[in-house]
């Protein structure tokens, strides 16, 4: 079996370009898990833990939002609006964001509640990349 040539850029820098077993990546309709062979897709991307899995072990990252690219020779290409290592997530800023969602949520009145409720998975999928990544 061949591996994954993975790229994961945001507007901004290349986050990282890895060779691969498999790639683990949230899309808008849950987890895709991509291996070698894998047939040609594009994908919109959500919010959660992107697992890359090199020789060298596994490379997790926080991204939220974005498109995957699954193309012909095995090349993988994730357009990223966010992506963090989970050393790189503050965890008292992703806290603080958390408790702002869940309070506009408890206002209910002027606000804009997909608005809080992206902000609130976002806040919770940061901390749970980075609480799964230190242990």
């Amino acid at each position: 079996m061949g591996e994954l040539n993975v790229s994961i850029l945001t507007p901004a820098k290349v986050v990282g370009r890895f060779q691969a077993g498999q790639v683990q990546v949230p899309s808008s309709d849950g987890y895709l898990g991509i291996l070698p062979g894998h047939a040609e897709l594009v994908s919109e991307l959500g919010v959660g833990e992107l697992i890359v899995n090199t020789h060298s072990g596994d490379q997790s990252f926080f991204v939220s939002g974005g498109f995957l690219n699954v193309g012909g020779g095995d090349h993988v290409t994730l357009l990223v609006d966010v992506a963090e290592k989970p050393t790189d997530i503050d965890l008292e800023r992703a806290k603080e964001a958390k408790r702002r969602a869940l309070a506009r949520l408890e206002e209910k009145l002027g606000v804009d509640v997909m608005r809080a409720q992206a902000a609130l998975l976002r806040a919770e999928q940061r901390l749970a990349v980075a609480s799964r990544r230190s242990k």
